[in-house]
């Protein structure tokens, strides 16, 4: 069952989130309090907007979730996290959760996100006819 996340569903979020993104090919090493801390601070940025993934059972089985930035008179719309249980991965649950934010936002004029380059990520964006940005780039700075 596809839900409109709140901040009621931040404990079962974090949990899914480490044990996604701990688990192959990330290989990260996150913390329940760090990924609850994250994926609060998505959720209070204003404007979120996120879906969750639930089992019969009621188990989160995946979450997508971003925000909307205005550009001139549009509204675009940033994916920050988008992760499916790795139990539950390559069966659609993926593009499932993308289609119902774009069914929840009809208004979107355009969606951005990051993601590692030629990675099995940027091949599902790319299948969702994400494309890499022509003009723009990531640039990253770490103190001296």
């Amino acid at each position: 069952m596809i839900e409109r996340l709140t901040p009621a569903h931040l404990p079962e979020c974090a949990r899914l989130y480490v044990e996604t993104f701990n688990a192959p090919p990330w290989n990260e090493a996150w913390r329940e309090e760090d990924a609850t801390q994250r994926l609060k601070d998505y959720l209070d940025t204003p404007r979120s907007h996120g879906v969750g993934l639930t089992s019969p059972d009621g188990t989160m089985l995946g979450l997508a979730l971003g925000h909307r930035e205005r550009y001139g008179p549009v509204d675009h719309f940033l994916l920050k996290e988008l992760c499916i249980h790795p139990d539950h991965q390559r069966q659609g649950h993926g593009t499932t959760l993308m289609n119902a934010l774009e069914s929840q936002l009809p208004d979107i004029h355009h969606w951005h996100l990051v993601t590692a380059r030629n990675s099995e990520a940027a091949t599902f964006y790319q299948k969702l006819n994400f494309r890499p940005a022509a003009r723009m780039a990531v640039f990253v700075r770490t103190p001296q």
